[in-house]
């Protein structure tokens, strides 16, 4: 660090600009960068890293990339975005916080604050502000006023039982607690010390310790009082103006800093922010003033950079990444102290650009010196970084402005001049020996720009112009005579490069690349939009014996040897497409200059290092066009109005990588957590399936110098490298158990620990494996049930085909037997009994009726359109009455309601009609009865049958157990039920069915 600072310090002499305006690389972030308001009312910095800031607008936090907008929320209320005016936090990570007017405690991944009341009502004339001790008391000092504190048992603020005191009727401001535990609180009326070994309060009127402070009668209107690392105490008082003391114990000196630190004008200024660092640095802050501590001189050092504009720093805080946060009415700073050592001088553009074009190094007699060519203001010349006068190299020449567009410079070892490439084809010549100029106009350029000077390894020196000419000088000194015309192509030569093998690789805007021999003047290759990514191609670098890096938009590796060219760009690492020129170190790592600031790449891994926002690199001219590798091993490059030179070895490849910090975790773009957050939501219902992971280095100077890779156990197969916003997002993720890791790399490919997140997506009810077995059997079950009402319908048609095939067999071919065997006695008797042969007949015809009626029930029976009640009761109606009519009875049917809406199978249906059948039957051929009744009804939820006749009945013991019988009391068995039949003499007969409904 003090390297950097005396390196720092020694810049001042170097540059002409206004006193240290290169001296720090400093960082600001503003509304467009997603903080909520440029009026920063406070910064803290938490265990972990991030930075809270508090705003007008509300809390937000930081991880030095991505700005994060906290809700605050009272009892799960979401409150109004009031202003955080202060954050603390306490040694147990507990985050204190004002917001508004209310005082309190932030429980960030709950977004929930904790207010505490006042234990009584309060007069305040102002604001307090937390101050919280070593101990973690937590005290609201009131600005002129009086001090509270938190009480822990009773959580309320009060002022009893305060664990320190001063005088009654003092107006305090601020308190400081030294590394002896005493509180030094600054008062309108001085500077009171209460001890609590002593418990004792001491003040200018009561001073038995002897404190130095404490004998000076004349502090009144203290604002703070501060010891540092040191041991120097530090007075902020008014008296009328603002005064800034110092006191040295050790030499019993005090001395007045004010006017170091003052702005130079009227405006209003206040010098009230203290701010140490870990090494003793010691800074002063506050309305139009910043400045660090010189102990060294006993002096403060301003800090003014045309790169920080502030009237107002609020907060100033320390990162262990080295650097420093201010919080001020114009943004967020953060001052890098560890900026890189290097030399950078902007030029002032008052009268106009300089648009350099190029630079060259010029080693003569061991004196060593920067030349810079400028198109329209001639050369520039640097020596021990300070601009040296560079007005001789312009004695005698031209007054024509042509003379002084330069294009190119070319140090020529061998006749020790400087070749000056210019407009309309023009030379200058510098001899270093005699500082004079000649100034040439060969023919053999035609009056072309000469754009581009190389030398070969004999000292021919090869020229590039507008019109596509390549000129050869032989010459020994600086004769005219010693040009001629090489060799010709279509279009602007921007670059030449003569090849450690002296090939010519001549660059052009629309023809790609030739590559001549200088020595037989024959083509050797021409590389054009077939092999290079355009035929545009204005830089041009050969790295080593075989690899050649060119380009103007994307980056072509070239490998002479196997003639394979690879194409690089922002996708691969390169922080822009736009090429401005091209360098390397002394371990041959190419730098390249681009609009977006400077990145290395390693050219045997393909790998590039960009320095990001966080570099002073990123702040360098977008308008970059030419650079060189020094003698000393520097590197020197230079844009239109500014000149870069620095050490690349200082910045290191083989850091050891930080482990990463997953830094949010979204759903759906909504915070759900963060690795830090040992709470965050890390199980989520399969429909919360979208989730981002943002990453990153909580270390701010360093988090753009890794590559960060990360990958998703569970879905990713490999890692991932992550492109420049540091976010991978995960959509529709199937549920299962997950695990996301993140890991940095440095430049040589070493990784740190990945960092993890392990979460569940847990799946839903119809994703759950036993659902899924569920509906398996489920399946299993509709296939078995299909497979059964196959089966069922199958044996039903056997069953069909069963009993119509024993029907027929039955019925039908009993009765064709008795009819045939009817028909052969009808034959026997045709021609000697004819009374016999027509009684046969008749039986036949009986015979054949019956059959016929058999017939019609079983057809009737297998009807689909028959399966219902009605159906059948309406047949049993018409039977009764085709067989009861002809016998001259009368019947009645009655049917219940309810049996119409039975539900009976195909033979259930026949068993009931045949049982019917064969009733109505019995009653009409043998009741002799002259009336029958029918009825069909519910009877205890049995379904009844009744079959009366009215006729002459007869005695139970004298029935005849025949077919007819047993035959229906099988059917009222096959129904399910059960026949009944009553009977006496001269009463008629009643058959009774009853079956289960």
């Amino acid at each position: 660090m003090k390297k950097i600072f005396l390196f720092l310090l020694s810049l001042l002499s170097y540059s002409s600009l206004q006193a240290e305006e290169n001296r720090f690389f400093i960082n600001r972030f503003g509304l467009a960068d997603g903080l909520s308001s440029n009026q920063v009312l406070t910064i803290h910095q938490d265990q972990n890293r991030f930075l809270w800031i508090g705003t007008p607008n509300g809390l937000q936090r930081f991880d030095g990339r991505k700005f994060m907008a906290y809700e605050v929320k009272i009892d799960g209320v979401k409150q109004p975005s009031l202003p955080v005016y202060e954050i603390h936090q306490d040694r147990s990570g507990k985050m204190w916080l004002r917001i508004g007017d209310e005082y309190g405690i932030y429980i960030p991944e709950k977004e929930e604050f904790i207010p505490f009341p006042f234990e009584n009502e309060q007069k305040r004339s102002s604001w307090g502000t937390l101050w919280m001790d070593q101990k973690a008391n937590v005290f609201i000092v009131f600005k002129e006023d009086k001090i509270l504190w938190i009480d822990p048992e009773k959580r309320k603020i009060t002022d009893q039982n305060m664990p320190l005191k001063f005088p009654e009727g003092w107006r305090p401001n601020s308190i400081f607690e030294d590394r002896e535990e005493r509180y030094w609180i600054s008062c309108l009326e001085g500077i009171a010390v209460y001890d609590p070994a002593t418990n004792q309060v001491y003040t200018a009127q009561y001073n038995p310790e002897n404190l130095a402070l404490l004998n000076r009668k004349d502090f009144h209107h203290v604002i703070n009082v501060y010891q540092d690392q040191e041991g120097v105490f530090w007075i902020n008082y008014w008296d009328p103006d603002e005064i800034l003391l110092s006191y040295e114990p050790k030499t019993k000196d005090w001395k007045d800093h004010k006017e170091e630190l003052r702005n130079g004008n009227a405006n209003y200024q206040e010098v009230y922010g203290i701010l140490e660092l870990p090494d003793g640095q010691f800074w002063r802050y506050g309305v139009q003033a910043l400045g660090d501590y010189d102990r060294e001189r006993r002096q403060f050092n301003r800090l003014v950079q045309k790169n920080i504009v502030f009237d107002k720093i609020t907060k100033a805080i320390w990162d262990p990444a080295k650097g420093i946060w201010l919080g001020t009415d114009q943004g967020l700073y953060f001052i890098h102290l560890d900026t890189p050592a290097f030399f950078f001088k902007e030029m002032d553009t008052q009268e106009g650009n300089y648009e350099f074009q190029s630079i060259e190094e010029v080693v003569h007699e061991g004196d060593t010196s920067i030349w810079l060519g400028s198109w329209g203001r001639g050369i520039k010349i640097f020596k021990n970084q300070q601009e040296q006068d560079a007005e001789w190299t312009a004695i005698n020449r031209p007054p024509l402005i042509e003379f002084n567009q330069v294009w190119d410079l070319f140090h020529d070892k061998k006749r020790e001049v400087i070749w000056v490439a210019l407009q309309k084809g023009n030379l200058q010549i510098i001899d270093l020996n005699t500082r004079k100029s000649t100034f040439l106009s060969p023919e053999a350029f035609g009056g072309s720009t000469i754009r581009t000077i190389a030398q070969d390894k004999t000292g021919d020196l090869w020229f590039g112009t507008q019109n596509g000419t390549v000129v050869h000088f032989t010459g020994e000194g600086i004769e005219e005579l010693g040009f001629s015309q090489f060799y010709k192509v279509g279009g602007t030569i921007p670059k030449l490069l003569v090849s450690k093998d002296q090939k010519i690789w001549i660059t052009t805007i629309n023809e790609g690349v030739y590559v001549v021999d200088s020595a037989t003047e024959k083509l050797f290759k021409h590389l054009d939009d077939r092999v290079l990514s355009s035929n545009k191609i204005e830089k041009i670098h050969q790295l080593n014996d075989s690899i050649f890096l060119m380009g103007f938009e994307l980056l072509n590796k070239y490998n002479a040897l196997t003639g394979e060219n690879q194409v690089f760009s922002y996708s691969d690492g390169l922080v822009s497409n736009v090429i401005s020129h091209i360098a390397s170190d002394r371990t041959g790592q190419a730098w390249i200059y681009t609009p977006n600031g400077m990145t290395r790449f390693d050219a045997t891994t393909n790998t590039f290092s960009s320095f990001g926002k966080n570099h002073f690199f990123s702040q360098l001219p977008t308008d970059g066009y030419s650079g060189m590798q020094l003698s000393n091993g520097d590197l020197a490059f230079v844009s239109n109005n500014a000149l870069l030179i620095f050490d690349p070895l200082q910045f290191e490849r083989n850091q050891t990588p930080p482990k990463p910090t997953i830094s949010s975790v979204s759903l759906f773009g909504v915070y759900v957590g963060d690795e830090t957050v040992g709470n965050s939501q890390r199980i989520f219902s399969s429909q919360q399936n979208n989730l981002t992971f943002d990453f990153n280095l909580l270390n701010f100077s360093i988090q753009d110098r890794f590559g960060y890779y990360y990958r998703l156990v569970g879905a990713d197969p490999d890692w991932v490298k992550a492109k420049g916003d540091f976010q991978a997002v995960y959509s529709l993720l199937p549920p299962g158990e997950y695990q996301f890791e993140v890991k940095t790399a440095n430049e040589l490919g070493v990784f740190s620990d990945p960092s993890i997140y392990a979460f569940e997506i847990k799946p839903s009810l119809v994703q759950t494996w036993w659902f899924k077995a569920l509906l398996g059997l489920l399946f299993l079950g509709i296939v078995f049930l299909i497979y059964r009402m196959n089966v069922t319908r199958i044996l039903a048609v056997v069953k069909l085909r069963s009993r119509l095939a024993r029907d027929l067999h039955d019925d039908m071919g009993s009765t064709l037997s008795t009819i045939n065997i009817l028909s052969s006695m009808a034959k026997t008797k045709l021609g000697t009994d004819p009374a016999k042969t027509s009684e046969y007949i008749s039986k036949i015809s009986e015979n054949s009726q019956r059959m016929m009626e058999s017939m019609d029930d079983i057809v009737w029976s297998i009807k689909p359109q028959n399966d219902s009640m009605e159906k059948l009761i309406a047949r049993m109606r018409e039977f009764a009455n085709q067989v009861l009519e002809s016998k001259d009875i009368v019947f009645s049917m009655e049917v219940h309601p309810q049996i119409l809406g039975l539900k009976l199978s195909m033979d259930a249906r026949r068993d009931l009609f045949l049982i019917f059948k064969e009733g109505v039957n019995n009653s009409a051929k043998y009741s002799g009865a002259s009336r029958v009744y029918i009825a069909f009804g519910i009877e205890r939820n049995l379904f009844t049958m009744r079959i009366k006749d009215y006729g002459k009945g007869f005695e139970m013991e004298d029935l005849n157990e025949g077919n007819g019988l047993e035959n229906m009391k099988k059917r009222a068995l096959n129904l399910g039920g059960y026949l009944e039949i009553n009977t006496h003499p001269g009463k008629g007969t009643e058959l009774i069915l009853k079956v289960h409904s």
